[in-house]
């Protein structure tokens, strides 16, 4: 992908953004974007969340540990994630739970990546179908849903979700900073940039994945 491919998506997306009443910063630059993980780094991370996004809902950890050793999943845990597994469930912070709670979104994304869902609207929550679309723990699954993607979305479709995200997370900061309240949820633009953006720097954990605007 050129730099004069990235100036014309930022060009298209500030287009945009701007016909939908949000405002862009015309000096925000084009991002730079490393190679693009592999289908399976991307299918287990959607593993992962899926299944950890059980612990926000009162599932044991002990059991969403037992089921991640059982899928083979281990390798895709970040470190927080293994603190996570490493407590009962009264132990965990408000912090951890909440974090768990955003999983939907930065999923949500990914599921978008991988083709299960053919939208990413940035208005709009995540869909009813989700659940249907992924492994249900409490039902007994395997992993099966997730072990079958075969492939993603185009390395240019999904920089181009990636660059729209950043420029919307911008005006949704720089909204907050300036004491205004943005017209779209913050944490929602946050958790699925998050998730665009790993899915495009091999260098950086899923803990510290850079969020700068």
């Amino acid at each position: 992908m050129t730099d004069e491919q990235k100036q014309q998506i930022k060009s298209e997306n500030d287009q945009l953004i701007n016909q939908k009443g949000f405002r862009v910063n015309n000096w925000l630059p084009i991002l730079d974007t490393p190679k693009l993980r592999t289908v399976e780094e991307i299918k287990g991370r959607m593993s992962v969340m899926n299944a950890m996004i059980n612990i926000a809902f009162e599932a044991p950890t002990y059991i969403i540990d037992e089921w991640i050793k059982a899928q083979k999943l281990t390798v895709f845990l970040s470190d927080s994630e293994q603190q996570i597994l490493a407590k009962e469930n009264e132990e965990l912070t408000e912090e951890e739970i909440n974090s768990l709670m955003w999983y939907l979104e930065a999923l949500w994304a990914l599921m978008w990546l991988a083709q299960m869902v053919d939208k990413l609207d940035a208005e709009k929550h995540v869909g009813d179908n989700m659940a249907s679309l992924l492994p249900n723990l409490e039902d007994g699954d395997t992993n099966e849903k997730l072990d079958n993607i075969q492939e993603i979305r185009p390395e240019l479709e999904i920089y181009t979700m990636l660059d729209y995200y950043y420029r919307l997370h911008w005006y949704c900061v720089d909204e907050r900073l300036n004491g205004r309240e943005p017209k779209l949820n913050e944490g929602q633009v946050y958790e699925r940039r998050k998730a665009l953006e790993w899915a495009f720097n091999r260098s950086n954990d899923w803990d510290d994945v850079e969020m700068g605007t």
